[in-house]
């Protein structure tokens, strides 16, 4: 009897610690117990008395590091797929921080990018480009986080040192076994991979298409190469904006504290119990800085910054997602009379030139 109910509390404890309203109600908990652990009024008085030089150097190096990102996973969809235009794929990332901004679901750009634009390039390539991006950028972090426990000296003595070589060490693992897996899939099913006869149902088709994308890497070693150096420098500017913004609000920390602490801070983003990981995160990475000896006002400041250097970015998203629901509409005002007239006539000219050659495809093609 133990043996059966066992299995079925824990199958109904992962539902409940599934469902959105759980989450919804963590989200809302953690983040009250964050603003009940901190004087918020004090850390946003740290707002106040911003280095306007240095805040704008922060932001300067986070939208560097966005556009790293960009090449980081255009590089990849370019190399394993259909060749599309820098236009196309900035014009979606963009919309991708958009959407994370109004859906707070760390997966949700990705899911709308490989739904949006694997009908342009195909839902495997994109696929494959998605998860080579992530896992370009989590090598860059491991290695900028190992780089930043050996260079500073921390409270967690060689710890942290021996946990980023691990980390830095799994992703390079995951690399290679990324490349080869078509193969070793293959070879557990006992079939040539050539002769795609393993491709036997609907879920080993759909599985084979995507490890046969990730596996057309190998055979583009510089779009490899590109999207790993984009990831590790993307992520060495958003290290350098962080410590730019901590100098604008009159306290030097140094980007070797952020390179130990943000990706610890960003594990709870992956922990399915809240809405990617708000108030959670928070609370840890406040922690975290406390103990490299930061001020808790400080800290709480470049944790309210994590969560809002993206805005910008994600406004710019939002104006090219109404480009494109404009020039759509204006588009279909045309098809049915023939012309544009008033506002449509205005708004086409001006945000035309927003639309990637792509996007304008899908409409016509619609």
């Amino acid at each position: 009897m133990d043996n059966r109910v066992l299995p079925h509390l824990l199958r109904t404890l992962r539902r409940a610690v599934g469902h959105p309203a759980t989450r919804i109600g963590i989200t809302v908990a953690a983040f009250a117990i964050f603003l009940h652990s901190v004087n918020l009024g004090t850390a946003m008085a740290e707002f106040g008395h911003l280095g306007g030089g240095w805040a704008l150097l922060a932001m300067a190096l986070a939208g560097l590091s966005v556009l790293a990102s960009v090449v980081e996973w255009g590089a990849l969809l370019r190399g394993a797929g259909r060749r599309v235009g820098w236009h196309y794929v900035g014009s979606w990332y963009m919309k991708g921080l958009f959407i994370n901004q109004i859906f707070p679901a760390g997966v949700g750009s990705d899911a709308v990018r490989a739904v949006q634009v694997g009908r342009v390039v195909g839902h495997g390539p994109v696929i494959a480009s998605l998860v080579g991006s992530r896992m370009a950028g989590t090598l860059g972090m491991a290695v900028w986080g190992l780089s930043g426990a050996v260079v500073i000296s921390t409270v967690f003595h060689t710890t942290d040192v021996v946990g980023f070589a691990i980390f830095a060490g799994a992703m390079l693992l995951a690399w290679g076994l990324a490349l080869v897996a078509e193969h070793l899939f293959a070879r557990l099913r006992g079939v040539d991979p050539k002769g795609h006869t393993w491709r036997t149902h609907r879920v080993t088709e759909h599985f084979a298409t995507f490890l046969r994308s990730l596996g057309r890497y190998r055979g583009a070693p510089l779009a490899l190469a590109v999207s790993i150096l984009a990831g590790g420098i993307g992520w060495g500017l958003n290290l350098l904006s962080m410590e730019a913004f901590s100098r604008a609000l009159g306290y030097n920390i140094s980007w070797g504290v952020f390179a130990v602490s943000l990706p610890v801070a960003l594990v709870v983003t992956f922990i399915p119990i809240s809405a990617n990981g708000i108030g959670i995160r928070e609370g840890v990475l406040v922690f975290l800085l406390a103990q490299f000896h930061v001020p808790v006002p400080i800290a709480v400041a470049m944790a309210l910054f994590v969560d809002f250097q993206l805005l910008p970015f994600a406004a710019v998203g939002g104006v090219v997602h109404l480009a494109d629901t404009t020039v759509k509409h204006a588009y279909q005002r045309m098809f049915r009379v023939g012309t544009l007239e008033g506002h449509l006539r205005v708004a086409h000219a001006v945000l035309h030139w927003l639309v990637a050659p792509e996007v304008l495809w899908e409409i016509s093609r619609g």
